[in-house]
């Protein structure tokens, strides 16, 4: 009888073994195409790669390698693009996802993917739209905000509004789910989620973080975003040590045609100079660029020059969305994705990031977007 109670909890043992697995199901994907598995870690906005194998007829096992919940992303072939957010916590997961079809990506497995499952089901419809409107209209957006006519203006006012209205559905839906896991950790996700992507300066984030146990506080996620709202209160004056009435490190980086150009050199005899921190793999990036182009070209003839700092790693991919995007502007990327050291200097933690500086390189004001950017040149320069 002991015989049999020990083999019972060996198999036991091996069946919870077992459970604690990620199994990613592919479709159309070839084999040996590579698949990682990345967290970001507190302090650092390079992603940790935390486990990397390869898809073999359309399928991939492997331990779980979570331990507690956090904010995860699996990249299939190396492209950021081609990433799906899940959440890693200890148990089984389950991953579908179609090559090049990102919306249709099923999660299932523990209970938080379950849950995250059900909101993306909910915000698709929106997405799909709000896809479909970026790639109808985003050379539209370029061209409009090269127009001074007030016509022209108008038309891209509406554009962007259109945009952001697509934008806030997704957000109230997350809002919604937010509210009803109030004080576990599927909410402090969305939490997390909803501060990363917001810019409407409305949702009182330390009023809703208040709401959750101490417990869910000083988990990874919890000091994520403790971390996130001291930097919050600081963002618009000051950024890991840079606050405006600093003078902006001078950088030296590789243009398009692999010539080294340096900050120094770039601001001479200019009235102001905004660095911009992008990337061709950053949705929100390539979306805010139609307003750089307005900018620049609402201002270049008054002093005002832009030089780009991209986090791209793949220069084709670059140099695609500087054509494409139509940045004329100067343009500078060392190719090190999040390891670049003019991001870690300037202690960028997401982009797009931006700095405005004098000729003499005293920083004016730090990440403004849209019409607020617009406003302030307007100001400085009149």
């Amino acid at each position: 009888m002991k015989k049999l109670a020990v083999v019972l909890l060996a198999l036991g043992m091996f069946s919870c073994k077992q459970d604690n697995t990620i199994e990613i199901t592919t479709k159309d994907v070839a084999n040996d195409t590579k698949v990682e598995i990345m967290t970001s870690e507190l302090g650092n906005p390079s992603p940790t790669v935390v486990y990397t194998g390869t898809i073999k007829d359309n399928k991939l096992v492997f331990e779980n390698p979570f331990t507690e919940f956090e904010e995860a992303y699996m990249v299939l072939g190396g492209e950021m693009q081609n990433n799906v957010f899940f959440i890693g916590e200890p148990g089984h997961i389950t991953i579908s996802v179609a090559k090049d079809q990102p919306t249709e990506t099923v999660l299932g497995g523990s209970e938080n993917n379950q849950k995250l499952q059900k909101l993306q089901d909910e915000v698709k419809p929106t997405v799909i739209k709000l896809r479909t409107f970026i790639d109808e209209n985003q050379m539209n957006l370029m061209q409009l905000s090269q127009s001074n006519e007030e016509a022209d203006r108008a038309k891209f006012e509406t554009l962007q509004n259109e945009y952001k209205g697509y934008i806030d559905s997704i957000n109230e839906v997350y809002k919604k789910h937010q509210q009803d896991n109030a004080n576990n950790a599927f909410g402090l996700l969305l939490l997390s989620q909803q501060m990363m992507s917001s810019q409407d300066g409305e949702t009182d984030f330390v009023k809703e973080f208040d709401k959750f146990s101490a417990e869910l506080k000083e988990s990874k996620t919890g000091k994520k975003i403790d971390s996130m709202l001291k930097m919050m209160n600081v963002s618009e004056e000051e950024t890991a040590g840079l606050k405006v009435g600093d003078i902006a490190p001078n950088f030296t980086s590789k243009t398009p045609d692999d010539k080294e150009l340096s900050l120094e050199e770039f601001k001479k005899g200019k009235n102001l100079v905004l660095i911009d921190f992008w990337a061709s793999w950053c949705g929100p990036c390539r979306v805010e660029n139609p307003n750089v182009v307005k900018l620049y070209n609402g201002f270049k003839a008054k002093g005002l020059d832009i030089i780009g700092v991209s986090l791209d790693k793949d220069k084709d991919k670059w140099l695609q969305a500087i054509e494409k995007d139509g940045l004329v502007w100067g343009q500078v990327s060392n190719l090190q994705f999040w390891n670049d050291e003019i991001a870690a200097e300037y202690g960028v933690q997401a982009i797009p990031a931006n700095y405005l500086i004098n000729e003499k390189g005293e920083i004016l004001a730090i990440n403004l977007y849209g019409e607020e950017l617009y406003q302030k040149v307007e100001e400085l320069l009149k």
